[in-house]
């Protein structure tokens, strides 16, 4: 059997997943109302931690303030949004026991805890607890009803809030998140742009050449004489046409990227502090944690 240790640990611990990838810190933790050990615990994963998700302690480790969880952080991202209060309905564990698809993970650790027992959860002011079918995806075993220890309670010895004397400290708690919104527009469209365009034609053309040829002595005695005063030659030349036709060459669209950036965002916040009157000599024991 695996060294026990003290459920407080599991609260104080940040949370990795199977390969080792940070996960974030633990925000609930859900025990079995009759055993007392932790089952359940909801973790803060993404971006400035802006999400979580209920994740079962089936296989986990916990070395040091490390918890090991035996899941991928893409498959604890995916989990189903369970809207719980003080405890997990039977209903909601079969529904996260689906998504892990759990059927013989089994715990490795054990933990010393001061929850008190089943019969005593009314007396001690605990969520309502009772049986229910069904653990880790299988019908014959009986699972019990979650409690929740949140954060709040992580003094298990500390008296309950509400006395008359009490004095309940708070502070202020940065909730950032993103929206999509239209930060401009973007338009595409075509306009005609003259310009003057010079190409090189070869053309022909003819001009007139006189050809003179001497007449021979045979020529000289067979002429008879000519009544012709003039002669004509038609001239040609080549004439340069121009036709203008339209191509398509090019094909223009709009779209849109992605691009990922991270921003640091400020805010001020504000939270309680103690002031003593007539206490003498009074240490804040918690002044260090804020």
């Amino acid at each position: 059997m695996a060294d026990k240790r003290n459920i407080q640990d599991l609260l104080n611990a940040t949370a990795f997943d199977a390969k080792g990838e940070k996960l974030g810190k633990i925000n609930n933790l859900f025990v079995d109302d009759k055993t007392g050990q932790p089952t359940f615990i909801e973790v803060d994963h993404g971006l400035f931690g802006l999400g979580s998700s209920l994740v079962p302690l089936r296989g986990h480790h916990l070395e040091g303030d490390e918890l090991k969880l035996a899941f991928d952080k893409d498959l604890i991202k995916d989990a189903p949004e369970i809207d719980f209060e003080n405890q997990l309905t039977a209903a909601d564990q079969d529904r996260i026991y689906e998504h892990y698809r759990l059927t013989d993970v089994q715990d490795v650790e054990t933990y010393v805890t001061d929850q008190p027992s089943t019969q005593d959860h009314q007396a001690a002011g605990f969520a309502g607890a009772g049986a229910a079918a069904g653990a880790a995806g299988t019908a014959d075993h009986a699972r019990h009803e979650e409690h929740e220890v949140d954060h709040a309670e992580r003094d298990l010895h500390a008296p309950a809030a509400g006395a008359s004397n009490d004095i309940i400290l708070e502070k202020e708690r940065l909730n950032v998140g993103t929206e999509r919104v239209a930060t401009g527009e973007a338009r595409l469209r075509k306009y005609q742009v003259e310009e003057t365009e010079t190409v090189e034609v070869p053309v022909t053309r003819e001009e007139v050449r006189i050809e003179r040829t001497p007449i021979s002595p045979e020529e000289a005695k067979n002429y008879v004489g000519s009544d012709t005063a003039e002669a004509t030659v038609t001239l040609h030349e080549d004439k340069v046409n121009i036709s203008k036709e339209s191509i398509p060459v090019e094909k223009v669209s709009l779209g849109t990227e992605q691009i990922q950036e991270t921003r640091t965002v400020s805010e001020t916040v504000k939270h309680d502090e103690l002031d003593t009157d007539g206490i003498k000599g009074f240490v804040d024991p918690n002044a260090g944690d804020k």
